[in-house]
Order: structure tokens, then sequence, then C-alpha cells
């Protein structure tokens, strides 16, 4: 798919788009990818906390750092899921409670990009309103917290009973797998418990959704394009999600696709739109991938490995010269 798209594309046109880009402005959307890891490793660590697993601010965000690098370069942002390794080797925790934070992690993402990507296709559809935006996100948003309260609360035994005969197949079928079984029932109660609605994991969300449409569209202004934030904003919700489609690296070609499918009908080229997902790809992929790797030099080993390495002794020969 990426190369279809770029042999249909005049990549002068693209090297144009490059040339005359501001600098300073690229620099400034690839800053605030620090602010956007630091309120997602606060969220995740809210998580955390309703687990009972008690994980430092450094530490949380460091490991969301080194989990945000790996899944920028990984098919389907399958790299996300080093946060659960991390878990498990420093505080002992089973694989599908170590799991069950990560999916949560996800789906709030999911969820909320979903919404509006689907919002933002029906008013684009429906000639731009900005208004019918505005509103079918309020709808959906507003029908989607009222029902998740009325479940959880029970105030609607009928939805509560419909939910258990729907899940009940899952339960059963993980019930002949053994220790397997007992952990996928394990991330099945957590992963039920880190969704209930809470102020703080709602907000860090939309929080960190605000940062990277700003971060998109200074990084757009950057290129010289004349788009608003509202289509951006949209257009990066819908790749988001294609993103997590594990068909593509890095998601190329399923990117460059979805944002030319909304920002294309907003009057946006073709080649402004490969020259945009490259270079957003590029300087934002990147710096997240730069604050990786500077996350994992600062303690390449989990404190265990430390500690056992400092203990044990030295088996090897007094004459053996190999480098350790």
């Amino acid at each position: 798919m990426f190369a279809v798209l770029i042999v249909i594309t005049d990549l002068t046109q693209v090297e144009t788009l490059w040339k005359h880009g501001r600098p300073l402005q690229c620099a400034l959307a690839a800053s605030l990818s620090i602010p956007v890891i630091v309120v997602k490793a606060w969220r995740w660590r809210l998580m955390l906390n309703r687990q009972g697993i008690r994980c430092g601010p450094a530490a949380s965000t460091r490991h969301y750092a080194i989990a945000c690098a790996l899944g920028a370069w990984t098919p389907g942002r399958i790299g996300d899921f080093s946060k659960a390794l991390a878990l498990r080797r420093e505080f002992k925790v089973g694989p599908g409670r170590a799991a069950s934070s990560v999916i949560a992690d996800r789906l709030l993402d999911a969820l909320l990009l979903g919404a509006v990507a689907a919002c933002g296709a029906v008013s684009l559809a429906g000639g731009h309103d900005t208004l019918l935006f505005a509103a079918s996100a309020t709808a959906v948003s507003g029908v989607a917290w009222l029902v998740i309260r009325l479940v959880h609360a029970g105030s609607v035994p009928a939805l509560r009973r419909a939910a258990r005969w729907c899940l009940s197949p899952a339960r059963r079928a993980v019930q002949g797998f053994g220790a397997a079984g007992d952990e996928c029932r394990a991330a099945m109660e957590d992963l039920a418990v880190l969704l209930r609605p809470r102020w703080g994991t709602i907000g860090a969300t939309f929080l960190a959704a605000l940062i990277v449409w700003l971060q998109g569209w200074i990084m757009a202004r950057g290129l010289g394009m004349s788009v608003d934030i509202l289509p951006l904003a949209i257009a990066l919700s819908a790749s988001s999600i294609t993103s997590l489609i594990p068909i593509s690296v890095a998601g190329f070609g399923t990117r460059e696709a979805t944002l030319a499918l909304f920002l294309v009908p907003v009057g946006v080229t073709m080649p402004q739109v490969i020259g945009f997902s490259l270079a957003y790809f590029v300087v934002i992929s990147g710096t997240v991938a730069l604050i990786g790797a500077l996350a994992w030099t600062l303690n390449p080993r989990s404190p265990g490995e430390a500690r056992a390495s400092a203990v044990a002794p030295d088996s090897r020969d007094a004459t053996d010269t190999r480098p350790v």
C-alpha cells in the first residue's frame, strides 16, 4: 500500500514541502512528545495502583517511555507490551495481571480516538459541519458514560445479566486450560476493574489526546500546510486506530492511506499527505525513540538483576582476560 501511494504521488512536491519547512515549529512539535509520555505514564500508574502494584513515578515514566519507543517501531504497536514484561520482572506478578494494565491502557486510547474518528467521518460526510461533529462526539461520549456507570452501579440488572451471558462462553473456555486459564481469568477480572470510569484516567486520556492533536497541527503548520486542527485531529485519530492493525511495520501504508482518506476531501493534496506523514514519523516517532533509548540507558537492568550480579561470585579463572 505504501509503495502504491509513493508511485502515484509527485515526489518533487514532497521534496518542496520539506524544503520550505520551519525547523523551529517541527522541533516544538517534537518536544510535545515529552508531556504526552508523562501524562500517559501517570494514567498507567493510576491503573497499577488500582491493581495494588506500587510503581513509583520515575519507574512508571521510564517503562512507559521505553514502551512508546518500541511501540512506534513495531507492527500493531506490539512493543507496548514491554511494560508488562517490566512488571513481571520487577514486581513478580503473573502474566495476566501484568498484561491487563497494558490492554486497558490501549483500550482507553482506542475508545476515545475511535469515537472521534467515527463522529468525524459522519461530520465530514455531511459537509464538514463542526457543530455536527461536536454534537455527535458529545452524544456518543455521554451515552457511553451513562451505560458504563449504570452497568457497574447495578442500576440495570438486565444489562448486567446480558453482559454475564455474553462473557460466560469465554469464561468456560479458559477454565479448561489450567494455569493459563487462571491467568486469563485474572486478566479479565483486572481488566473489568481498570476500565471502570475514573476521573483521573479519563482526564489523562483526553489531555494526552489534545496534546497529540496540537502536536500534529504544529507539525503541519511547520510544513506550511493550511489545514484546520479539527480535520487533522480526526485524521490522526483514525490513523492511530488503523496503526493497531499488525500488517505493517510502524504503520507504513495504513497511516498514509488513512490520512489521505480524511484529509484529501478537505483540500489537502496527496503530496502534502505523504510529506506530512513521513515527516511526522521521522520527527515525532524519532523523538519518541530517542526518549525511550535515553530512559533505557539510565538503568538498563532491573534492580533485582543488578543485586544478583553484585552478589554473585566470580566463577571465571583468575587468568581469564576476556571482557565481562
